[in-house]
């Protein structure tokens, strides 16, 4: 297995380690619900050194990266990013991805999964278009940390000389964290305030141990991946592989915010745009129930208690500690999306109930 620099700092803190996708990552310190319960209302630390990052500069930088890249890079200022996908011919998402627009060049953040192949993928884009540009994987050159929660710039702002609050919300900036050049973005993958650090690895140790001892005073607590899960589930963010893969597309997972359909010369969006007009046939939808079991990932649905048809499935699901429900996302046969619609999950041979509820179940200040 592969280890970030702080390996060791989640082993000293007691994090109970897994595989990740070949990466051996801290699955929770003290507890999946109430590191998401520390998250929502003070903060949380994450190591994000798994993610990979590429990018992109050249001549052409820009028009491979709106080539290959679902939403519209021409639109987005410099200092500003946006989510989107890497699409394939079919209009079906490689990966979903933060697109990070700077002055003399365009920085990616892709997934763990995509590090095997998004920068091959998008070289091979590059060298069909015969477009002037450069790729290069920087997952190894940088470290990547996450702060989010309600404390999370009274926690950086200290060690940073930057102004953090005229930082808008997914802009970034380069200014030094510890006196260290680091890109801050105020990004984030739980639906709180927050902000991700791009860094020299070597530094990865000294600026969580910084981070955490700023945070002590504030409440913040390093966080595992799997309350991450449930924080992303709970403010409705899609999970590469489940919301979205190579067989659903971004339409129907309810992520065309994502997609600017008007990118005709975009690898993926004729075909996108050819089936949105032949109108979809499934659709994404928020459930959720007060008890019962909890449907995982694959659970089928049915539009009855005993017999009825299958109507679709669960993507992700999970009991929200922020709600006190039990919550999933699903992808649900047109005809069956309406609010209100009763859904009943078969798990482990029993059906429970559940209704499509509005999307998304959590949203910060609401």
């Amino acid at each position: 297995m592969r280890h970030t620099p702080l390996r060791d700092q989640h082993v000293a803190l007691g994090a109970r380690m897994v595989d990740f996708h070949g990466w051996e990552m801290p699955v929770q310190y003290r507890g999946i619900l109430d590191e998401t319960r520390c998250v929502r209302t003070r903060g949380g630390i994450f190591d994000l050194c798994h993610m990979g990052r590429l990018e992109v500069t050249g001549p052409d930088r820009e028009r491979l990266v709106e080539h290959v890249f679902s939403a519209n890079l021409g639109k987005l200022k410099h200092g500003r990013a946006k989510y989107g996908f890497l699409l394939d011919e079919g209009g079906f998402p490689l990966d979903d991805v933060l697109v990070y627009r700077d002055t003399d060049l365009v920085h990616i953040v892709i997934n763990a999964t995509g590090r095997d192949h998004d920068c091959a993928w998008v070289e091979s884009r590059r060298d069909a278009a015969g477009l002037d540009a450069q790729v290069r994987e920087v997952s190894d050159d940088q470290a990547m940390i996450a702060l989010q929660g309600p404390v999370s710039e009274a926690v950086l702002q200290p060690l940073c000389d930057a102004n953090l609050g005229k930082l808008r919300y997914y802009a970034f900036t380069n200014a030094r964290v510890r006196g260290i050049p680091t890109l801050i973005a105020r990004t984030g993958y739980t639906g709180e305030d927050g902000f991700e650090l791009f860094f020299d690895p070597a530094e990865a140790v000294a600026t969580w141990k910084a981070l955490l001892e700023t945070g002590a005073d504030h409440g913040l607590e390093p966080i595992g991946l799997g309350a991450r899960d449930l924080l992303r589930l709970e403010a409705g963010m899609p999970l590469y592989g489940q919301e979205i893969n190579t067989s659903i597309d971004p339409l129907e997972a309810d992520l065309g915010f994502g997609v600017d359909l008007a990118k005709t010369a975009t690898v993926g969006i004729p075909a996108l745009a050819a089936r949105k007009a032949h109108g979809l046939t499934r659709h994404a939808v928020s459930l959720a129930a007060e008890g019962g079991r909890v449907p995982r990932t694959d659970t089928e649905l049915f539009d009855a208690a005993e017999n009825g048809e299958r109507v679709g499935r669960v993507t992700s699901g999970g009991v929200s500690p922020t709600l006190g429900r039990t919550i999933a996302r699903a992808l649900v046969h047109t005809g069956y999306e309406s609010l209100g619609t009763t859904l009943w999950a078969d798990v482990r041979g029993k059906r429970w109930p559940l209704q499509v509820v509005p999307h998304p179940f959590y949203r910060r200040g609401a």
